[in-house]
C-alpha cells in the first residue's frame, strides 16, 4: 500500500494554491502581497502547464512502476521474489517474537492479554494482508499487533523514533480488515537463528583467509570475531542454548553473565501505535480505484 499511496496525482496543494494566485495575478494585475505586477510570458508559461498537468494528471513513478510490475505478474502467471538476511530472520522468528512480546505484555506492561499468531490471509473488496497476530482486546480497544524482528541490537529502533509510513500504511490495511480500532507494530529483541549467526561467523572466517589452529595470531582473532557476532545476535543465552544445543558458541555461561549481555526484557520490546484513520483508508480506498483503472489500461495495451 505504500508503494501504491507514494506522491502526488496531478498538482500538490501547493502547486494548486499556486494556479489560483497566477490567475489572480493575470486577472487582477496584483500579485499575492498585492502589489501591481506585470504579467509576464514566464508567468503565462507556468501556469499554462501547471493547468495542463491538472487536467491530465500523471501516476507518480513509484506507483506506476508497482502497477507495471502487479501487472506482469498476474498476465504471466510470475512472482517477482524479494528476500533478504533481515526479511529471513523475521519469517524464521515470527512466532519466537511472538512469545517475546506476550511475555513483555504479560510481565513488563502487566496486561492479562495473550497474542494468538494463528492468522489467515484476509480480503475485502479493496485490500487483503495476512495479519501477525489476530485482533484481541487490548487496553480496552480492539487491537491487532505486527511483530517486526530487528536484524540487532544497531537495527532496533529507539521509542521516539517515528513508526515508517511503509507500516503506518500496512496498519490501516489490517485496521480495515479486521474493523480494529488501533494496531501496533511490535519491534522486538530475538536471538538470531543458529544458520543466521554461522553465515555471519563465516564471513569472518573468510576474510581472515580460513585459518588453522597453527595460525595462533589469526585464530585467536578470529575467535574474538565470532564473540563480537555472538554479542551483536544473542540477547538471551540461555534462549538461545536451548534451542540449538549443538552450536559450538564462544562465549561460555558464565562469561556471558558475568559480563552481564543478557538485554533485559523491558529493553527488548518497543511498541509504534497507530490509530484508525479513516480518511486515510478512505485514500487507500481512492488509490486502488485509480491503481485498478491503470491495470486495465495497461492490459489493454498489451492484447
Amino acid at each position: 500500500m505504500h508503494l501504491i499511496m507514494v506522491g502526488t496525482i496531478g498538482v500538490s496543494e501547493t502547486q494548486e494554491h499556486r494556479i489560483n494566485e497566477l490567475i489572480d495575478e493575470r486577472d487582477t494585475g496584483l500579485n499575492a502581497n498585492g502589489n501591481k505586477s506585470k504579467w509576464s510570458e514566464n508567468k503565462k508559461a507556468e501556469l499554462e502547464k501547471l493547468e495542463f498537468n491538472k487536467a491530465n494528471p500523471e501516476l507518480p513513478k513509484t506507483m506506476r512502476n508497482e502497477l507495471r510490475k502487479i501487472h506482469r505478474s498476474e498476465k504471466f502467471n510470475r512472482n517477482f521474489p524479494f528476500t533478504n538476511k533481515y526479511l529471513q530472520k523475521g519469517i524464521d522468528q515470527e512466532r519466537e517474537a511472538t512469545a517475546v512480546l506476550n511475555n513483555y505484555i504479560i510481565q513488563i506492561l502487566e496486561e492479562n492479554v495473550f497474542l494468538d499468531d494463528k492468522t489467515e490471509r484476509l480480503f475485502n473488496d479493496y485490500f487483503q494482508g495476512e495479519p501477525d497476530i489476530n485482533p484481541t482486546r487490548f487496553k480496552s480497544k480492539k487491537c491487532g499487533f505486527d511483530t517486526k524482528c530487528s536484524w540487532n541490537l544497531d537495527t532496533f529502533p529507539y521509542p521516539e523514533d517515528v513508526l515508517d509510513a511503509v507500516y503506518e500504511y500496512q496498519n490501516q490495511t489490517y485496521m480495515e480488515l479486521t474493523d480494529s480500532e488501533i494496531w501496533i507494530t511490535a519491534y522486538v529483541l530475538v536471538n538470531c537463528t543458529e544458520y543466521g549467526l554461522h553465515n555471519e561467523k563465516m564471513k569472518h572466517f573468510n576474510a581472515l583467509g580460513m585459518p588453522g589452529d597453527a595460525d595462533h595470531r589469526n585464530w585467536d582473532e578470529l575467535i574474538s570475531k565470532y564473540k563480537d557476532v555472538e554479542k551483536m545476535m544473542i540477547f538471551d543465552y540461555d534462549r538461545f542454548i536451548e534451542l540449538n544445543p549443538y552450536h559450538q558458541i564462544e562465549f561460555t555461561r558464565s562469561e556471558w553473565i558475568e559480563q552481564d549481555l543478557n538485554i533485559p526484557l523491558k529493553n527488548r520490546v518497543v511498541l509504534k501505535e497507530s490509530k484508525r484513520n479513516e480518511n486515510v483508508i478512505s485514500e487507500m480506498r481512492e488509490r486502488v480505484k485509480i491503481g485498478r483503472e491503470e491495470l486495465v489500461s495497461l492490459e489493454e495495451q498489451t492484447l
